[in-house]
This record gives C-alpha cells, structure tokens and sequence, in this order.
C-alpha cells in the first residue's frame, strides 16, 4: 500500500495552507466582482440622474458694457471713441479686444500645452522680433500702434495682439470665439463657438469682428 504523504505533520500542515490559499483567492474574487457590481450600479444611477457639472459654461456674460468698452460710439461717424481697447477675463480665459475695425474676443488657451497667456503691452523684448512688427498686426491707426500681445508664463510662447504666434514653442495661433451684444449693452462670449482657427504656420489675419456702428457680426470666419 501506497503511504500518504499528507498523513505526516508536515503533510497535514501543507494541506492546511493550501486550503487557506484557495480560500483567500475565492474570497479576492468575491470582493473584486462584488466591487464591480456596486461600482456599476453607481454608474448607471449617475447616468439615469445627471448632476450639475462643475465645469465652467461655455458660454458666459461679461460685468463691462459695450460703452465701457468702447468709450461709447461718436454719433457722426458712427464708430468708437477709443481706438483700441482690451480687457482680459482671465478666469474665463478669454480676453475681449477692439480695434479700428471691431471687436474680437481671443481664447487664451496657449496652443503649444494649454497653459493661460497674460497680456502685456510689450511682447517682443527678447524676443528678437522688433516692435514695428508688433505694432503692424491687429487693425490699428498708426497712432494707436505698441507691441502688445499675449505672453505665456510657462514656456515663454508670445502672440501678436490678433493672437498669431511669433516666438517660442507655440505651434500656431490662438482662436478666437464668439461674441455678441446682449439687450442690456453688456456681451455674451461663447467659447464654444470659433470664429477663426489657424493652422501651423498660418499668420492670415483673421477679419471677424464685431461691428461697432451695427453691433452685428460681419460673419468673416477663417478656418471653421
């Protein structure tokens, strides 16, 4: 007869901690599929009961009036009274500009890694770019005519005041998105709604913009 290896102490305790292993591995499988199960559960109740998301609307109304901006309108000509105007929504990431031919508002999301570029009045010092080719973007009288622009503080990317790129790693310009005027003179921007997106490489002048005489849009969208 066949002796039984189990049969000794050694053997008996063997067979104990394998019990025990088998034990634990079904009892991991049990937790893991029990897991599973609440885990979908949640999902699917989330999905039958959507919440409010958290993140930030799309499209959103600015504290400044169309006066404020523009310093109001000269009833004879039938255009703003300042020349070129900029105010930056920095917590919206948009920053609202008028110039000689209208008004535009700039995504300020850097194409180059997605960081927050911040206005400055001078964007070319160190950069190699000389002024009057700052001052020649946008739509400006040769009065109205600095170096401003965007300049991002992460990896030192720089634009033009119409948001085209002209240092750094910044692939291609930024967009720019819809703006329109409210009934109550103030402006409503959607940021999901581009009016001009430009390609690496491409430095065309966007010409949307919003009409200061009419405050109507004059529709010239470039590359949507």
């Amino acid at each position: 007869m066949a002796v039984n290896p189990y049969d000794t102490p050694r053997g008996r305790l063997r067979t104990r901690a394998e019990a025990t292993r088998r034990q634990f591995l079904m009892l991991m499988g049990t937790v893991g599929a029990l897991g599973a199960t609440v885990f979908g559960s949640i999902e699917i109740l989330k999905f039958m009961f959507p919440e409010v998301t958290g993140n930030a609307p799309a499209q959103f109304k600015t504290d400044f009036t169309f006066d404020e901006l523009t310093g109001g309108v000269d009833p004879q000509t039938k255009q703003a009274r300042a020349g070129v105007a900029v105010k930056s929504i920095t917590s919206k990431r948009v920053t609202v500009v008028l110039d000689d031919a209208g008004i535009y508002a700039v995504l300020l999301v850097c194409t180059h890694l997605g960081c927050t570029p911040n206005y400055g009045t001078d964007v070319t010092t160190g950069s190699g770019v000389k002024d009057d080719v700052a001052d020649a973007r946008g739509v400006r009288k040769p009065n109205e005519r600095i170096p401003n622009g965007w300049a991002c503080p992460c990896h030192g990317s720089r634009y033009f005041i119409d948001s085209t790129n002209f240092y750094g790693p910044a692939p291609r310009p930024m967009d720019w998105v819809d703006i329109q005027v409210t009934p109550d003179n103030h402006f409503v921007v959607d940021r999901s709604k581009y009016v001009a997106i430009r390609q690496p490489g491409d430095q065309t002048p966007p010409h949307w913009r919003l009409r200061v005489d009419t405050k109507k849009d004059n529709g010239k969208t470039l590359g949507v």
